[in-house]
């Protein structure tokens, strides 16, 4: 019994905190994941804004192209709405059943196209018809902004905490051994 009592408790002991490791990167990467997710339905909500204000602005570029004149919408609201096109289309690839660091990168390089082509568009200068962005917009896009950043904070600081969890220096050599790698940030 002496002989074989302290490796047992040993490799118990070993077994006890590789399965609790294990479990504690499960956690850390399901709420990670979860975080992810509501970050990009929030950066989902960004392109209908654009799509209503595209079917609204149809019928008036219709009317002017009928009449022979020239349409009224410029090249900043066309570079929006393509941003925010992109932007979509990053999210319908996406996997959102896995930390993917390119799914996560494609998001924020989209996001930060359409952020590029949103201050474009609202740094210019009124014309005869009026502000380049009508108000209900600049409130809509202020309102999503700031729920994306409080999403964006939330899912950093989750992806952070999967990532630290995973450079630990006894989990760092078992990470590879399992399903886990860490992840980028958003």
């Amino acid at each position: 019994m002496g002989d074989l009592f302290w490796p047992a408790l040993f490799g118990v002991f070993f077994v006890c905190w590789c399965l609790g490791a294990y479990n504690r990167l499960r956690r850390l990467r399901r709420q990670a994941l979860g975080s992810v997710q509501k970050l990009f339905a929030q950066l989902a909500e960004f392109k209908p804004l654009f799509d209503r204000r595209v079917q609204s602005q149809k019928e008036p570029a219709e009317l002017e192209r009928r009449q022979g004149l020239a349409p009224s919408a410029d090249a900043g609201w066309a570079a929006l709405v393509a941003a925010a096109g992109e932007l979509d289309a990053a999210l319908q690839s996406a996997s959102y059943t896995t930390l993917d660091s390119t799914d996560i990168r494609k998001a924020s390089q989209a996001f930060e196209a359409l952020q590029r082509s949103w201050s474009a568009a609202s740094e210019a200068p009124p014309d005869l018809a009026g502000e380049a962005l009508p108000p209900e917009l600049l409130t809509q896009w202020g309102v999503l902004s700031h729920r994306l950043l409080a999403a964006r904070a939330a899912a950093n600081q989750d992806l952070a905490a999967y990532n630290q969890a995973i450079a630990q220096a006894p989990v760092r050599w078992l990470a590879p051994l399992l399903p886990f790698a860490s992840v980028a940030y958003f």
